[in-house]
Parts: C-alpha cells; structure tokens; sequence
C-alpha cells in the first residue's frame, strides 16, 4: 500500500532519521489506519514462526529489538562467611596474620553487602531478542525460545518513559511484573488500550505522536509530512 513519508537519506535540520523514527512512523501510519477504518491496508510482515489466529488478521505489523526488565530480587540476602583461621610465627608473620584477618573481614563485609543488594528487588534485564507485533498480541523473539502474550494476558499497561512500556500481566508462574523496552513500545501500548482499554488516559493522548518525533518528520518532510496529529492527509499522499 501507499503510505505517507519516505524518509530523507541525508540528515535533515533536525538531525539525521533513525530506525526509531522509522518505528514511530510505522507506529503513527498503523495507529491513523486503525482510527479510520484501514487497517485492512497495512501489510504484514514475513516471519519463520507460527500465529495465532488467522491470516491476514493475524499478519505481523512491526518488529523491533526489545528488552524484558522484571522486578525481582536475585538473591535471598545469604553469602558464604570466610572464617578461615590463619597463623604465622615471628614478627613479620605476626603482621601477615594481621593482614589476613583485616583481608577476611573485608571479604565478608563485601559478600554482605553483595547478598543484601541481590535480596533487594530491583529492575533487571532478563531477557532480549526481537517482539513482533500484531493486533492481537506479541510475541518475544529470544535466542532459546518464542513467548506469546495476548493483550487478555495484560491486566494493567502503561508508558512510563518513552521507548517503555509497564506491564502486570497473568503468567503461567502467577502474575508478573514486566517492563519492555523496545522501540515497538509505543504500538504495543497503543494495541493493548485500544482493545482493553479503548478510555486509558494515554490512549486518549495519542502517546505514540511524541511531540519531538512530529516536529523531527515535519522536518524532513516539510510541506509533504503527513498530519498524523489532525488527520487531515489521506494515505495514499
């Protein structure tokens, strides 16, 4: 299909286009086609794995690298304590005694340290490779495996940076607490609210048209840039 902006191939006063702004103008062309009616028109994407569904409805729409953080603790606060004994005669040997008490002693208040840190919940990378994206989910690309997520499966989402987005969802382990980060974040929030939460506040703010990502494609595109902000344009422009 025709869809609006090619991107220029030198840098334009804003900068130079990068496979971010690509994935936030695809983003933008998917989201315009969903709100009037054209999704029928986007084309999908070729890939090596199995869907859910049927096609065309289930065709892949965007693809990018991504990143799972999860909010957990990687350790149960326990280290190894050195008590070792060590001893040495003579004046010198004393004094290596000595050094190999104060050098246990900082060892173990290492570990410490260490193990109280593991114990704290944090955010941590757990895994990473490439999502896909359709309208009925994701799926996560990792070098050992495919995991699918349902927007059934995502109780609560959100944007809490750009690039990011905050999920609770329903797991085979229980509910889990996940954030993904992906250039692909924007469609994946844009996706889930429209189907679970068409009133979600950031849904009603078109989160995905990042104000300085619209002024970068006006600037690229001038007079020719679509207006993803009023739809205005048509897609075939």
């Amino acid at each position: 299909m025709s869809m609006p902006g090619t991107p220029a191939s030198a840098p334009g006063p804003s900068g130079p286009w990068t496979p971010r702004d690509q994935t936030l103008l695809r983003t933008a062309q998917i989201m315009y086609a969903i709100e009037h009616g054209e999704y029928d028109r986007i084309d999908g994407i070729p890939v090596d794995f199995g869907l859910a569904g049927d096609y065309p409805d289930n065709r892949i729409v965007l693809a990018a690298p991504f990143e799972v953080l999860s909010f957990e603790a990687v350790g149960d606060g326990s280290y190894q304590h050195d008590s070792g004994f060590f001893f040495a005669t003579g004046q010198v040997g004393l004094a290596i005694t000595a050094g190999a008490a104060i050098g246990r002693a900082v060892g173990n208040s290492r570990r410490r340290q260490q193990a109280a840190q593991a114990a704290t919940p944090q955010w941590h990378v757990i895994d990473q490779g490439m999502v896909h994206v359709n309208q009925f989910g994701l799926y996560l690309r990792t070098p050992t495996d495919l995991l699918e997520w349902d927007w059934e499966s995502i109780i609560t989402g959100r944007m809490i940076e750009r690039g990011q987005f905050a999920m609770l969802g329903e797991s085979a382990q229980g509910r889990v607490n996940y954030v993904i980060v992906s250039d692909a974040a924007e469609l994946i929030f844009a996706f889930w609210a429209t189907v679970r939460q068409p009133q979600h506040p950031q849904l009603a703010q078109r989160i995905w048209l990042l104000p300085e990502w619209v002024a970068h494609h006006r600037a690229h595109f001038g007079a020719q840039a679509f207006d993803f902000t009023e739809g205005r344009a048509s897609l075939e422009q």
